[in-house]
């Protein structure tokens, strides 16, 4: 198998995650500190020296199968070692040898156990993955899902809002609209993940941003927001664009137009679809083709609406706004991304 990793960067995901380390050596990774890095020693650079609560942890890191040169190699570093403690350079703690390696035959086991060194074998493939995932983990705009469900257009919000803000219930508004009570709940839904309508106790009201909203546009009951609701609706997005599935999935949108216009532009539905489903890892989820259709149809939707994108004979153009909200979309992911390191 043919890989194309260095041992700088396994290096660097141990020292900055040091659970994914402590699971390969058979310790607590709260008894584990860092001493040094790539030290330089008489005998060349050691990868990496742990404390590990009482004993110093001597670790010589490969990506290669085990070869009988690295014992003289870590033999070398462990020399240097007992050197600088006896010139009280460096803590005194008994020192143990392990070396990390991708293969190993039983008789390099053996090998390295006459020479009181811990021989691990390890998958770097793994170690990469674990790396992903723990960082998957504390970048949670990286765990917000694509919402399942949707309106066509955003427009078609407008009268649940208004009836809604006349003190209707789900039932009620069901009633007057003529429509399924499944299809009002889905309107409350997406308009919960605008942060116009937020639930209590089985119950629907209109957030404050709602109201301010509602009082941008008139009160007829059809589909169409006024231009200054949509203004307002753009800004909230723009603003907070991890705030829900769906906040998040427009701006995916715009961003998967944003990179399909480098080397197709105006950028057609059918290559827009593709990519848009991919990107926001839907794949496996949205696997008919009428699926990834509607999804996207939806989606490309909302962003024309907001004026985050412009369609002409089912190809799309990015706007003024739509490049301003791909560059924030940047700028706030950078700046998640750099909090979740911390």
């Amino acid at each position: 198998m043919t890989t194309s990793i260095s041992e700088k960067t396994i290096e660097d995901i141990l020292t900055a995650d040091k659970t994914i380390l402590a699971e390969i050596l058979s310790v607590n990774f709260s008894d584990l500190s860092l001493v040094a890095r790539q030290k330089t020693l008489e005998s060349g650079d050691l990868d990496l020296l742990y404390l590990h609560k009482n004993e110093l942890l001597l670790i010589e890191l490969k990506v290669v199968d085990f070869y009988k040169e690295i014992i003289n190699q870590i033999n070398g570093y462990y020399e240097d070692l007992i050197e600088l403690q006896s010139y009280n350079r460096l803590i005194k703690a008994p020192i143990k040898k392990t070396v990390m390696v991708t293969g190993a035959k039983p008789s390099d086991l053996k090998l390295c156990d006459r020479n009181g060194i811990e021989l691990i074998v390890y998958k770097p493939e793994d170690v990469l993955s674990k790396f992903f995932d723990n960082f998957r983990e504390m970048a949670y705009f990286l765990k917000i899902e694509s919402a399942d469900s949707g309106v066509v257009r955003l427009g078609l919000l407008k009268p649940t809002l208004l009836l809604l803000a006349k003190g209707g219930s789900l039932d009620q508004i069901s009633a007057n609209l003529k429509k399924s009570k499944k299809t009002i709940g889905n309107r409350l839904t997406v308009a919960s993940r605008l942060n116009l309508v937020t639930k209590f106790q089985k119950q629907y009201f209109l957030t404050d941003f709602g109201s301010t909203f509602l009082a941008e546009g008139d009160s007829t009951i059809n589909d169409r927001f006024s231009q200054e609701q949509l203004d307002l609706l753009a800004k909230f997005i723009m603003e907070n664009p991890f705030f829900s599935s769906v906040t998040f999935t427009i701006f995916s949108m715009v961003e998967s137009v944003f990179v399909l216009s480098k080397s197709n532009y105006p950028v057609p539905f059918h290559k827009l679809r593709d990519y848009f489903i991919e990107s926001i890892g839907k794949s496996s989820t949205w696997k008919r083709e009428r699926a990834k259709d509607t999804a996207t149809y939806i989606f490309s939707n909302y962003a024309c609406e907001l004026q985050l994108l412009s369609k002409v004979s089912n190809h799309f153009y990015l706007t003024p706004l739509g490049i301003h909200a791909v560059l924030l979309l940047q700028l706030n992911r950078s700046i998640k991304l750099i909090e979740s390191q911390r």
